[in-house]
């Protein structure tokens, strides 16, 4: 590649992978927060083997010039967000390979506006096609317009005060519901494979979703309690990446599935590749089948989310959890009483599901700061400790 274009060792942040799957308008918007001396440069539609080969060199082009990407709005291939000079090396590469001068580029800071007239025009075009439960071959464009309001829950997990009787907010998760996604894609849903390739391309988006004023609202509502925890996609993010590296976003929480423990070496390099971008690991899935055959103290990850059932209770189960700092583990699916005296006993703070939301503040919370300073110096009757 010419100089400036050759490949440094880095890869893809995770909102840089995300953007992959969102809406080309979500898109737009995002790289027009940061337009300085950023472009946009497209490659018109072509043919399949050409198309690989542009494909391919913008992608690798993109780990060095920054930017996305994704999809234009007649099957045109576009490297949203890339820094101007290293872009335009990028684009004489094209053109040369391709055979005559077929790229086109627009300045972000001085065609923003028909730049988002054009991501519009894409999106109005493919949300009618979203409105039908898609075919395989038009599945991935299909998800690409889906509004995730149509099938991103939120639930907000719990921190329950030492008796257990009480309960505050600490967190906030959101995910893909997956029965309304399979009703969503009709006959497609049936198959499995790909309601999980539809769940975790829609669970990518999140992310960009969470960065836009105009989806944030929807999915997340008016407050943040605490950390914020997100499905991530299997691949591996590490190194520097397009955040900008160790400055992060932070109370950004990466919630992978459980089959990422089976290689402790690749799970010790994702959490490394993500804390480098200000993100904590989380495995979620934990049951009392794979508390039984895995010793789940050793795993490198900041949080473990154990799914509730009266098997978590057994003897043997209780005595693994014991090798773990309860101060790690977020106990889901508490929907009684009896999954809440079980967190309380084994000292587990973080609990989701509605007993658990259902519980009453702690009494210090309901009172004026200034009125629970003043009680806090003398003593008082016990009561719930905030």
């Amino acid at each position: 590649m010419p100089d400036g274009l050759a490949l440094k060792d880095q890869a893809p942040s995770p909102t840089a992978t995300a953007a992959q799957n969102a809406p080309l308008l979500a898109v737009m918007r995002e790289a027009l927060r940061h337009a300085a001396g950023r472009v946009v440069l497209r490659v018109p539609p072509m043919v399949p083997h050409r198309r690989r080969v542009a494909l391919a060199l913008l992608q690798e082009g993109a780990l060095v010039a920054g930017g996305v990407v994704t999809e234009g709005a007649q099957h045109d291939l576009l490297l949203i967000g890339a820094e101007a000079g290293r872009a335009a090396r990028l684009r004489a590469l094209l053109d040369r390979l391709l055979g005559g001068p077929l790229t086109s580029a627009w300045s972000l800071e001085r065609d923003a506006a028909a730049l988002l007239d054009y991501a519009a025009g894409a999106e109005a075009g493919s949300a009618r096609a979203a409105g039908r439960a898609p075919d395989l071959a038009g599945l991935d464009v299909w998800l690409r317009n889906l509004s995730l309001a149509q099938v991103a829950r939120r639930a907000t997990g719990m921190r329950l005060d030492a008796s257990g009787i009480a309960a505050r907010p600490a967190f906030l998760r959101l995910w893909i519901d997956r029965p309304a996604l399979a009703g969503l894609l009709g006959g497609l849903g049936a198959d499995g494979d790909v309601l999980e390739h539809a769940a975790r391309s829609l669970a990518s988006r999140l992310l960009i979703a969470i960065g836009d004023p105009l989806q944030r609202r929807e999915l997340m509502g008016n407050s943040l309690p605490g950390p914020l925890h997100l499905p991530v996609p299997l691949a591996p993010f590490s190194g520097r990446g397009g955040d900008g590296g160790g400055a992060g976003r932070g109370g950004l929480v990466a919630t992978m599935c459980l089959e990422v423990a089976a290689d402790p070496a690749m799970l010790a390099a994702r959490r490394a590749g993500l804390a480098a971008q200000g993100w904590e690991l989380e495995i979620e899935g934990i049951t009392a089948t794979a508390l039984r055959l895995m010793a789940i103290e050793a795993l490198p990850v900041d949080w473990l989310r154990l799914s509730w059932s009266p098997a978590l209770a057994t003897a043997e189960v209780t005595e693994a959890l014991r090798r773990v700092d309860p101060a790690k583990l977020i106990l889901s699916g508490a929907e009684d009483r009896a999954a809440l005296d079980w967190a309380a006993r084994l000292g587990l703070r973080l609990v989701e599901g509605d007993a658990a939301t259902a519980l009453p503040a702690p009494l210090a919370a309901k009172l004026p700061n200034v009125l629970a300073g003043s009680m806090a110096q003398r003593p008082q009757p016990a009561r719930p400790a905030a």
